[in-house]
C-alpha cells in the first residue's frame, strides 16, 4: 500500500460531485472531497456541436478546482478515452500539476497527449496496478478491473471514514472478452458486502433493454466476413477500440492474412498496446506501406479511421482519392465498425455513398453485428447496482434522460425511489453519519480551448467570434489629415448583400460626417465612433455587428 501522509485535515465532512458528465455526453469529471482534500476521477474532453467560432475543444468546468487546487491530492484516471483523459494535458499547469494515477495503458496513452501539447515537463505520472491501494490520510483508493472497449480499464472505490463511495468508470459484463479477463465482480460484490455509502454508476446505454452484447461475438462476425470476402476488407472503427483492433490483429494471424493500419491516432493506440503487452502481433502480421504491393488484395486487411464521416480522416481522403497511397476498389469490403454518433449521420451517410459510387460493398450495423457497445443494457446496470448495494446510488454518464431511466429501471428492480438521485452538473452531494443532503450547487460552465488557450463564454474572443458569426463585422478606418478634418472609410463583412452593403456605407459615412468634424485626439475619436455606430446600427438596422476603429495619419 502507498502512503501519502497529510496535514491534519479541516473536517467539512465527504461530498461527491458530479462536476461535469451528468447533463451531456462524454466530458466527464467527478470530484470526490473528504475534510480538506479533494480527489479528481477523470477530465475528459469533448468536441463542440453545432457552431464553433474556432472552438477547438470543451472542457469539463475548472474555476472551482483552480480556487481550490492547493487542496488536490490526486487525479484518478478509469481508463483511456478522450471522454474522461483527454483533458488533462490542458489543465495539469492550471492546477499545479497534481499527481496523476491510472493503469500503464492510461498513463502511456497520457504521456503522448502531453507531448502533443508541450506540458510532459512537469508532470507526474504514477501508474497503478488494479490490486494496488493509495492512502492518502484517512482515505485509501482502491481499483477493481472493469471490461471496456479499451484496455485496463478501472473502477474506483474511495474509503472513507464516512463510508465507501464507488464509481463504475465506463464499463460492460462481458463474460467473453478479448485478451483480458472479465470486470471483476467478486472485488464488486465484496465492496457491496462490506458497505457502500454511495455509487456512481454509468447510464449511457439506459434506453437499450437486456444485456449488452460480447466483443468476442462481434469480432467472430468480423471474421465470417473477411473470410467471405472476394478482395480487401476495410476496417473502419474508433481508434479508442483497442480491444477490437486487438482482436483483428489475432484473426488476420490466424487467417494468415496481413494488416495495414492508416490514421495517426489509431497508429499510436496500437503502439502504446504494443508496449504495454496488450497487442503481441507475430512478425510479419502488420506490414507498413512499403510492402503494399507485394500482398494479394485477398490476404489484406485494412485498419483505418474515419467511421464517423471526418473530413480527414484516413476513409475519408481514401474514399474521396485524397490519400497518399490507398484508394476504393470494386472488389474491397468497407465495413463501418462503430455506432454512429447522433451529431455525424449526415456525414457518415455522404462517405458511405462515396464508397458506393466506387463500388465497394459496404457493411455497417445494420446488416451485420459488427459493433457492439463497451457500456452496460439495462440488466448489466441492475446487476451491478445489485454487486455493489449502495445507499445511494447516483446515475451519471449521459443526458438527463438517460439519468432518469437509470433511475427508472433501479427503482422497478427494488431500489428505493428516495435513494437514487438524478444529478445536475455542478451538485453537491454532502454525507455525514450514514445520511445524504444536497447543497447548493457549484456554479459550472464549460472550458473553451482555441490554440491551447482556455476560455470562457465570457472572454471577448469568444464574444467577437459569435458576433461576427452572426452579425457580421464594421471597420472603420479615420484619416487624421493635417488641417485635422477627418476622412472616413468604411468596409461591412458578412452583413448584407453587395448592393445593400453599398448603401449602408454611404449612410454611415453620412452620419460620422455629420458629427466628427475635428480629430482632437485618437481615444476621443474612437469613442464617440463607437457610440455613433452602436446608436446607429441597433436603432436603424436592429443589428450588433463587431465594431473595429482605427485612426491613421495621412
Amino acid at each position: 500500500m502507498k502512503k501519502f501522509m497529510n496535514k491534519e485535515n479541516i473536517n467539512k465532512g465527504l461530498r461527491v460531485i458530479p462536476l461535469s458528465g451528468a447533463e451531456t455526453v462524454g466530458l466527464n469529471s467527478y470530484v470526490i472531497e473528504y475534510n480538506d482534500d479533494i480527489f479528481i476521477v477523470d477530465y475528459g474532453v469533448t468536441f463542440p456541436a453545432g457552431e464553433s467560432y474556432g472552438v477547438e475543444y470543451l472542457l469539463p468546468p475548472i474555476d472551482w478546482l483552480k480556487q481550490n487546487k492547493h487542496r488536490i491530492k490526486a487525479i484518478i484516471v478509469t481508463h483511456a478515452h478522450m471522454d474522461h483523459i483527454g483533458g488533462i494535458p490542458f489543465v495539469l499547469d492550471e492546477l499545479g500539476y497534481p499527481p496523476v494515477y491510472g493503469s500503464p495503458f492510461s498513463v502511456e496513452f497520457l504521456k503522448e497527449k502531453l507531448i502533443e501539447v508541450k506540458k510532459d515537463k512537469n508532470a507526474k505520472l504514477h501508474v497503478t496496478g488494479k490490486d494496488d491501494k493509495l492512502q492518502f490520510g484517512a482515505v485509501t483508493v482502491s481499483f477493481f478491473h472493469v471490461t471496456h472497449s479499451i484496455p485496463q480499464s478501472y473502477g474506483v472505490c474511495f474509503h472513507t471514514p464516512q463510508g465507501r463511495v464507488v464509481y463504475t468508470g465506463d464499463y460492460k459484463l462481458d463474460q467473453r472478452p478479448i485478451n483480458e479477463q472479465p470486470t471483476e465482480m467478486e472485488k464488486i460484490r465484496d465492496l457491496g458486502e462490506k458497505g457502500v455509502l454511495v455509487a456512481l454508476g454509468d447510464s449511457t446505454n439506459a434506453f437499450e433493454p437486456g444485456r449488452s452484447k460480447s466483443e468476442t461475438e462481434i469480432l467472430e462476425t468480423l471474421m465470417d466476413v473477411i473470410k467471405k470476402a472476394e478482395g480487401r476488407v476495410i476496417i473502419a472503427t474508433f481508434s479508442s477500440l483497442v480491444t477490437r483492433l486487438g482482436g483483428v490483429i489475432e484473426a488476420a494471424k490466424k487467417l494468415n492474412k496481413k494488416v495495414l493500419i492508416t490514421g495517426r491516432s489509431l497508429e499510436s493506440n496500437i503502439k502504446i498496446a504494443m508496449k504495454i503487452g496488450y497487442i503481441h502481433p507475430q512478425n510479419g502480421v502488420i506490414i507498413q506501406r512499403k510492402h503494399l504491393d507485394t500482398i494479394p488484395d485477398n490476404q489484406l486487411i485494412i485498419l483505418t479511421t474515419g467511421s464517423q464521416g471526418e473530413p480527414m480522416a484516413s476513409l475519408t481522403r481514401i474514399a474521396s482519392n485524397k490519400h497518399s497511397f490507398l484508394t476504393i476498389k470494386k472488389t474491397d469490403t468497407v465495413i463501418m465498425s462503430s455506432s454512429v454518433i447522433p451529431n455525424n449521420v449526415i456525414e457518415v451517410q455522404k462517405l458511405m455513398d462515396m464508397i458506393a459510387r466506387r463500388g465497394a460493398r459496404i457493411v455497417n450495423t445494420k446488416l451485420m453485428n459488427v459493433h457492439v457497445s463497451g457500456h452496460p443494457n439495462q440488466e448489466d446496470m441492475i446487476a451491478m447496482a445489485k454487486a455493489l448495494n449502495p445507499k445511494y446510488f447516483i446515475p451519471v454518464h449521459g443526458f438527463t434522460s438517460f439519468a432518469a431511466q437509470h433511475k427508472r429501471i433501479l427503482v422497478e428492480a427494488g431500489f428505493p425511489e428516495s435513494q437514487v438521485f438524478v444529478p445536475v452538473e455542478g451538485g453537491i452531494f454532502s454525507f455525514k453519519d450514514g445520511v445524504l443532503t444536497q447543497e447548493k450547487k457549484l456554479e459550472v460552465e464549460e472550458v473553451r480551448v482555441i490554440d491551447r488557450q482556455l476560455l470562457s463564454s465570457k472572454e471577448q474572443l469568444i464574444i467577437d467570434r459569435k458576433a461576427m458569426a452572426s452579425e457580421g463585422i464594421c471597420t472603420v478606418t479615420v484619416v487624421d489629415r493635417k488641417d485635422r478634418t477627418p476622412e472616413f472609410a468604411v468596409s461591412l463583412r458578412g452583413f448584407a448583400q453587395m448592393d445593400q452593403t453599398q448603401e449602408i456605407v454611404k449612410a454611415i459615412k453620412s452620419r460620422l460626417s455629420q458629427n466628427i468634424s475635428k480629430v482632437k485626439d485618437e481615444k476621443t475619436v474612437k469613442k464617440s465612433i463607437y457610440t455613433i455606430l452602436g446608436v446607429f446600427f441597433h436603432k436603424k438596422l436592429q443589428r450588433y455587428p463587431v465594431l473595429s476603429v482605427e485612426v491613421a495619419k495621412s
